[in-house]
């Protein structure tokens, strides 16, 4: 009986996060015009099928002239041409959270009124929260964004301020600073093709100032990276001292003990899961602002020193993040747990 007893008490450590992790979301291709690629974590790009699942660390990108759609548990996500989008997730306060990050490019969403806890969409200046809306977003070649409203309501986020938009109000937030203004929709009218060519232009002469700023965020995220780092070592440190009052109080037959030992090793388990979700979310975060540097240094004629400088600090911060937190998935195991999804019991 005993022995029975203390593989039930494994399973529910070991066994419990593995099955959180095959119950990640996946949101599904369901419409495709033009040129549409995908990749997981960016290594090896793939023709986009309709049907196809997208997981946490899929990117989809599409060219000109091609559109895709996206469906989610109650969502839908339009993107337009020109796009570079990826799928993630974090945890925040103890919760999952469904995160899709905008590089480059426009998409629209429309949430449905299920109630699931509100998707979020990130850009390379802000963070969307949204609760039963329909809205737009654009992320320009110079990392600004641009939110507009059709229903609803949604908090734009920077690092330090907050705008709550409702329905016919939009924003505009220029990289590396804070959402403060609002505009009203209908005495703006948005040509996203010109928006698109003025984000571009823009980068002429603050080539230096828009790295710097890159380079500013790359510190930032691997700052975080460490802080979770440090929590998952903590955490898991604590999970083998309960663990091991767990053995002690079963060798003594203190099943009751044992129990609730094994329950705070479960609790240390799930925070430090919970850390490995939120590194791989940084850095899946990182890989947009490496091709903005890239594609701003591309474009300089001749680049000064420090300009050079800057560029090689950025590469040197995101080939660290790439080795040691961008590595190849296996998606083969994921698209073979993809039909359990819809069926998967949510536990913890």
């Amino acid at each position: 009986m005993r022995k029975s007893y203390r593989i039930l008490l494994v399973a529910l450590i070991f066994i419990v996060p593995g099955v959180i992790f095959n119950c990640l979301f996946a949101v599904e291709i369901d419409w495709i015009i033009g040129d549409v690629k995908y990749s997981h974590l960016g290594k090896e790009w793939r023709e986009a099928e309709v049907g196809l699942s997208l997981f946490p660390g899929d990117m989809v990108k599409t060219g000109e002239g091609s559109e895709a759609t996206l469906t989610g548990e109650d969502y839908k996500i339009f993107i337009s041409e020109n796009t570079k989008f990826t799928v993630s997730e974090r945890f925040q306060d103890g919760e999952k959270r469904r995160s899709f990050m905008l590089f480059l490019g426009r998409i629209k969403m429309k949430l449905g009124k299920k109630n699931i806890t509100e998707p979020e969409v990130r850009t390379q200046t802000v963070n969307l929260t949204v609760r039963g809306t329909e809205f737009e977003v654009a992320s320009g070649y110079d990392g600004s964004s641009m939110v507009v409203i059709s229903e609803g309501v949604v908090s734009v986020r920077g690092k330090r301020k907050e705008l709550v938009l409702e329905k016919g109000e939009g924003t505009e937030v220029g990289f590396g600073e804070e959402p403060e203004k609002k505009f009203k929709v209908i005495t703006k009218v948005i040509d996203w093709n010109e928006w698109f060519k003025v984000s571009k232009e823009s980068i002429k002469g603050r080539e230096e100032e828009l790295l710097g700023l890159i380079l500013e965020k790359f510190d930032s995220i691997i700052s975080e990276i460490k802080d979770y780092e440090e929590l998952r070592k903590k955490a898991l440190s604590e999970k083998q001292v309960f663990l091991e009052k767990r053995d002690e109080a079963l060798e003594k037959g203190d099943e009751q003990s044992a129990s609730e030992y094994t329950r705070l090793a479960a609790e240390k388990s799930k925070i430090a899961y919970h850390a490995i979700v939120n590194i791989r979310f940084l850095a899946l975060s990182s890989i947009g602002l490496f091709d903005m540097s890239e594609m701003i240094y591309k474009g300089i004629e001749k680049p000064s020193r420090a300009i050079r400088d800057i560029c090689a600090a950025i590469t040197e911060k995101y080939g660290y993040i790439e080795k040691n937190y961008l590595r190849e998935g296996d998606r083969e195991r994921l698209e073979q747990k993809a039909g359990r999804r819809k069926g998967c019991i949510k536990i913890l």
